[in-house]
């Protein structure tokens, strides 16, 4: 039987495998980590045109940018699944 790596909520609560099982970091194998390095992290989202129209539609009705939307629906999630909701 194949042993399959975690899904969901589970892959970012367990434990990592020790270290010399896991692949090198980024940094190891670049010499300089190049993402990821600051405070705030740009994340990009793909959504369908009309899926974006209809989130911009309602972002633009609620006074608030899509960032905010975007923030509030992880925090709540996480929130959901028992874990602190985001800053």
């Amino acid at each position: 039987m194949k042993k399959t790596a975690p899904t969901g909520l589970a892959a970012f609560t367990r434990k990592p495998p020790p270290p010399s099982a896991a692949a090198p970091p980024e940094e190891s194998v670049t010499g300089k980590r190049t993402r990821g390095k600051n405070d705030v992290v740009a994340l990009t989202v793909r959504l369908r045109r009309a899926d974006w129209e209809r989130l911009h539609q309602f972002a633009v009705t609620e006074g608030v940018s899509l960032q905010q939307l975007a923030h509030d629906g992880f925090s709540r999630l996480l929130v959901e699944k028992g874990l602190p909701g985001l800053n």
